[in-house]
C-alpha cells in the first residue's frame, strides 16, 4: 500500500510504502482508505510522529499507537498513477518503507532490518536481493593484477606480452564452385599481380 504524505507548505508529494504487520489494523486501514466519504477517512485521525529519531516513531490510528520503523529498500520502486485505467503516468521513485508493528510488538525484528534496510524488498523476487545479486569481490593476488596491467599496456603500445608473438592473418570467405560450400581461408597474395 503506497501512502502519500503531502506537505501543506509546498506542493511536493512524497510517497512511502506502508507495511502493516497487524492483520486487523491492515484491514481497518484498507477500509478507511476505500471509504466513499473522504471525511470519514480523515476522521480516523491517522498520524505519523517522529520525535528524537528519524528511523523510529509512532503511528497513531483511531487513538491507538503503534511503533513504526523507517527502512530503506534494497532497490528503487517506481510508483504510477492512472486516470483512465489505460494510461499510466510515473509519479515518483520510492526508496523507503514504513513498517508498522503491532501494539504488543516492540518494533522490527533484527533479521528483517539489516543496517536500516528492508532486506527482502517489497515483492517475493526481491527476497535477499543484495545477497543473491551482489557477489563478494574476487580475491586476486596483487602481483597477478600488476602483470595483467603491464601486459595490457604492452599490447596497447603495439607489442606482445612476454613469451607471445602476434601473427596478423587476413582471411576471406571463399565458396567452392563444385560443392557450394564456403570457408574462411587466408588471402593469397600472388607475386605476379
Amino acid at each position: 500500500m503506497a501512502v502519500n504524505l503531502a506537505h501543506e507548505a509546498r506542493d511536493v508529494e512524497e510517497q512511502y510504502i506502508l507495511r502493516v504487520k497487524d492483520p486487523a489494523l491492515a484491514d481497518e486501514l484498507r477500509a478507511a482508505l476505500q471509504a466513499e466519504d473522504p471525511q470519514s477517512a480523515a476522521a480516523c485521525g491517522v498520524q505519523l510522529v517522529f520525535q528524537d529519531s528519524d528511523r523510529q516513531g509512532t503511528f497513531v490510528f483511531k487513538g491507538r499507537q503503534y511503533p513504526v520503523t523507517v527502512l530503506n529498500l534494497p532497490s528503487v520502486v517506481e510508483s504510477y498513477k492512472t486516470l483512465d485505467d489505460v494510461n499510466l503516468v510515473k509519479t515518483t521513485d520510492i526508496g523507503q518503507v514504513l513498517v508498522v508493528g503491532s501494539a504488543a510488538d516492540p518494533g522490527v525484528a533484527p533479521d528483517e532490518a539489516a543496517g536500516g534496510e528492508a532486506r527482502d524488498g517489497v515483492t517475493p523476487p526481491m527476497r535477499n536481493a543484495r545477497g543473491r545479486i551482489f557477489r563478494n569481490p574476487i580475491d586476486v593476488a596483487p602481483h597477478v593484477v600488476q602483470k595483467v596491467e603491464f601486459d595490457l599496456l604492452t599490447i596497447l603500445a603495439g607489442g606482445a606480452p612476454e613469451g607471445l608473438k602476434f601473427v596478423d592473418t587476413e582471411e576471406e570467405w571463399v565458396v567452392d564452385a563444385a560443392t557450394g560450400r564456403g570457408a574462411w581461408l587466408p588471402v593469397r597474395r600472388d607475386k605476379g599481380r
